[in-house]
């Protein structure tokens, strides 16, 4: 059995096939009283008394609604890590939602951290097993019945290797794609439109910038800015894969790994990203992306990869190896079937 939220990535089949068996979506993945009052209720009609060898909770929000409700082993996904992302913001002196916080506000801050940190710590002692997406993750929390599964990317066939060479007065296209309603990536995009955009347009000077996937209202109007196209939500993100130069993941807060940079590896893009943009991935600065985390240094790798073709085709070339051997789905199937194995021998 598989316990997933809503709103989570669909699947491709249903009744699903494979390790599960049935897949329950709750319309709402914050536990309350009244949540689980009615999953209660409803839950036998839907699982007619069955029992199952090992149950996965997507979130652990969805263990706070469900756990103890079906008999079999619990296998839990920590992958919001709210607790890291609050940590970040509070060493930017920000909520959130980008405002900045008083003396008060930062108190109120830590204690909402230190009470997350200790909502893992609960579910580590009632869960069989937790699973993060990387190890990095893994180690920082040190639970002994941690495993790892690492996020992935499934690549459109045909997606183009590289683009060729530009001349300087080309400019060349940047593209930052994402959710842009997430506070993190509001901040990111928010940054590079007033802090690196700039200086990468005083070295090539028609440089644009494509902002891909719904947008708040700071964002909508970042597209004010010299250079920068606000595209918004799109079908299919291939048609802006094959007109990138660079992708771009200029995050300064953040938690977990980022499916955009797999993204990149996967589909040619060469990638400049921030320290906290790329953790976890096992990722080289200078052998698989450009790894930046001043404004300066971030705008000069950027600049440099457009206008250097060779460079951009060595990154992209390694970057993809390295998705090939850990981030296909097929390595994360891999790692879920010896997981389910190991629960049940």
């Amino acid at each position: 059995m598989f316990f997933r939220s809503d709103g989570a990535p669909s699947l491709e089949s249903d009744p699903p096939v494979g390790l599960f068996r049935k897949i329950l979506l709750l319309e709402d993945a914050y536990g309350n009283d009244r949540n689980r009052a009615s999953l209660e209720e409803a839950l036998p009609r839907w699982n007619a008394g069955e029992s199952y060898d090992v149950i996965w909770y997507d979130r652990e929000r969805l263990w706070h609604i469900a756990s103890g409700l079906v008999e079999g082993k619990a296998v839990v996904d920590v992958d919001d890590l709210e607790d890291v992302i609050l940590e970040r913001w509070l060493r930017l002196g920000r909520s959130p939602e980008g405002s900045l916080l008083d003396a008060p506000e930062l108190e109120a801050q830590q204690s909402e951290i230190d009470r997350l940190r200790a909502g893992h710590a609960e579910v580590a002692a009632a869960a069989d097993m937790l699973v993060f997406t990387s190890e990095l993750d893994s180690a920082k929390f040190a639970f002994p019945n941690s495993t790892v599964v690492p996020n992935t990317y499934l690549r459109e066939e045909g997606t183009r290797q590289g683009r060729q060479g530009l001349a300087l007065d080309e400019g060349g296209t940047i593209l930052f794609q994402g959710w842009h309603e997430w506070p993190p990536n509001v901040d990111a995009a928010t940054w590079f439109v007033e802090d690196i955009l700039p200086r990468i347009r005083e070295r090539c000077p028609q440089a644009r910038l494509l902002l891909v996937g719904k947008p708040s209202q700071t964002v909508r109007e970042l597209g004010s800015a010299p250079g920068v196209d606000v595209v918004g939500e799109v079908p299919r993100m291939r048609p802006y894969l094959d007109r990138a130069d660079v992708m771009i993941a200029p995050l300064r807060v953040g938690g977990g790994t980022r499916i955009k940079i797999l993204e990149g590896f996967a589909s040619g893009v060469p990638v400049v990203s921030t320290s906290i943009g790329c953790e976890g991935l096992g990722a080289e600065d200078g052998v698989h992306l450009r790894i930046a985390d001043d404004a300066e240094a971030f705008a000069h790798s950027v600049a440099q990869l457009l206008v250097d073709r060779d460079l951009r085709r060595a990154l992209a070339t390694r970057a993809g190896v390295l998705y090939e051997k850990q981030y296909t789905p097929q390595a994360a199937n891999e790692a879920i079937r010896q997981l389910v194995e190991q629960m049940t021998a």
